[in-house]
């Protein structure tokens, strides 16, 4: 038993619900069939909802990471942290 790390780094458009505010909750799903955040969003619910024999500690979505552009999505909460 130990601790693991999924962790994607991908190019491209993203950043669906770009309305939702620093603080603020973004919804499970936005409609879009390929849109990568919900795609993400799902993956973290799933995940959850199978663990039996782990937890997952954080799940973060960063956009533009490093910049000051950053927008940063708690994939467990739904909290978004700064703005588009």
């Amino acid at each position: 038993m130990g601790t693991f790390r999924v962790e994607i780094e991908a190019t491209g458009n993203h950043g669906c619900q770009r309305g939702v505010r620093d603080g603020e909750t973004l919804i499970l799903n936005c409609g879009q069939p390929g849109c990568p955040d919900c795609l993400a969003r799902e993956f973290v619910r799933k995940l959850e909802a199978a663990s039996v024999d782990f937890s997952v500690g954080h799940a973060e979505l960063f956009h533009w990471p490093g910049t000051d552009k950053e927008v940063v999505d708690n994939l467990l909460t739904g909290k978004r942290a700064g703005n588009f």
